[in-house]
């Protein structure tokens, strides 16, 4: 009687919470190169102060990125914070590749 309620209710915490508005997809330079996904990630995560998802290189050093942030305001301030660390990191650029979306 009880499970069907409390998998309602667990359902309905998740919906809750809230999900970032956008997302900012970036490409960084490492000053080191590396092909760990796993600890670019980690890296970058660090520095930005959110949660990084790694989606791939273009070599060593370049990789692509997206971090969570809430407005515009928020996408610049992971930014900043990222492009603030020189010694690991030497370059960040916006992602501003276009997609092709299918329907």
């Amino acid at each position: 009687m009880w499970a069907p309620l409390c998998a309602a209710a667990t359902w309905l915490a998740a919906c809750a919470t809230p999900a970032p508005a956008t997302e900012l997809r970036v490409l960084v330079k490492l000053a080191r190169p590396s092909s760990d996904s796993a600890a670019i990630a980690r890296l970058v995560s660090d520095r930005a102060g959110v949660t990084a998802r790694y989606l791939g290189s273009s070599s060593l050093t370049w990789h692509a990125l997206v971090l969570p942030c809430n407005d515009a305001g928020d996408c610049e301030a992971v930014l900043q914070r990222l492009r603030a660390d020189r010694f690991a990191i030497e370059a960040v650029e916006r992602d501003e590749t276009k997609r092709i979306l299918t329907p």
